[in-house]
């Protein structure tokens, strides 16, 4: 007996009406300027624990994309065709950009904790033997990272910097 009235008010309220809700000025961005910031941040982004095959995977948009224009990934065309010119090769480039991969995110200088990553990494790597290795965060740089080698490019540390390098980035994402 008590759901019938319930039952009678949610029938009443499904077909009344809706109410005109008033314009309200809005400071939100435009949907269609959103659209277009979405639609540039969905570059693919790298991770830490990609395998070279994942890698390959991931730049293949960018590859094919470039040689729609006829030219490698570097902007070089391909072997049997002549140099294009610069404003060719820009022009490729800036069609293609979307589909460049953008760094991991602990390497991203969009990222306020990237700095504190690499020193972790930086710090890992030395305690693994390297003698020589240093935080490369260079303004306007696509990525903040670490340098191996030091001023005369000491191939013992460079040596053991890429072997642990991989494994040294994992176990600091984990901070």
């Amino acid at each position: 007996m008590k759901k019938a009235p319930l039952a009678l008010l949610l029938l009443l309220a499904a077909c009344s009406q809706p109410v005109a809700q008033p314009e309200v000025a809005s400071i939100s961005t435009p949907p269609s300027a959103s659209a277009g910031a979405a639609a540039q941040e969905q570059r693919p982004r790298e991770r830490l624990d990609m395998t070279p095959e994942d890698l390959d995977a991931l730049n293949a948009p960018y590859d094919q994309c470039m040689a729609g224009f006829g030219l490698d990934k570097k902007g070089r065309a391909e072997a049997s065709q002549s140099q294009p010119m610069k404003e060719e090769v820009d022009r490729a480039v800036q069609a293609c950009a979307s589909k460049v991969p953008l760094p991991p995110w602990e390497k991203d200088p969009a990222n306020p904790e990237a700095l504190d990553f690499a020193q972790r990494v930086v710090r890992c790597l030395r305690e693994k033997g390297v003698r020589y290795v240093e935080v490369l965060n260079e303004p306007g740089a696509e990525m903040i990272t670490w340098s191996l080698g030091g001023p005369n490019n000491d191939a013992a540390s460079i040596t053991l910097g890429l072997e642990h390098a991989k494994e040294c980035e994992i176990a600091s994402s984990r901070k």
